[in-house]
């Protein structure tokens, strides 16, 4: 199974458009954003993505959290405030747009893969079985979860 992974893209039309086409040339069955998606016509697109299942969580400059939602769920998809506990196949992950949500979780080892934003800055790393991926503002990644091998994408 294939997940992109995007966060903090603010309604960048450009970046956006550009996720979409790197998404759907990847076949992605998953699309994950970190947060900070602003407006309803921007996660309208995503979660529009053919074949793909679209999980988010608010970030700080998501202000119409009710027809974010309205949307997301019209398609299916799942976006909620604060920390998304849940599984993708087989592997448990944990998502959050600011990285200080997560608290101790990462050490935990009890996920498989954290997903995290606000930042802007790419930051991808394994803390023991835990991939950790931050894809940063204008980057997309591509993850195999069968494999938890990834390829980050410049977007702009």
């Amino acid at each position: 199974m294939k997940v992109g992974i995007i966060t903090d893209t603010h309604d960048k039309q450009a970046l956006l458009d550009k996720a979409i086409e790197v998404f759907a040339e990847h076949h992605v069955d998953r699309v994950l954003h970190a947060g900070d998606i602003t407006s309803p016509s921007s996660v309208q697109a995503l979660a529009e993505i053919d074949h793909a299942k679209f999980i988010g969580v608010f970030g700080n400059c998501d202000s119409n959290k009710s027809a974010l939602k309205s949307i997301v769920s019209s398609h299916e998809g799942e976006i909620q405030r604060g920390v998304y506990r849940g599984s993708i196949g087989e592997k448990k992950m944990l998502m959050a747009h600011d990285p200080r949500a997560l608290g101790d979780m990462p050490i935990t080892g009890d996920f498989d893969l954290i997903v995290y934003g606000h930042t802007h800055i790419q930051d991808i790393h394994r803390q023991g079985n835990t991939l950790i991926i931050n894809p940063g503002q204008s980057w997309a990644v591509i993850l195999d979860l069968d494999s938890m091998n990834y390829e980050t994408i410049y977007l702009e």
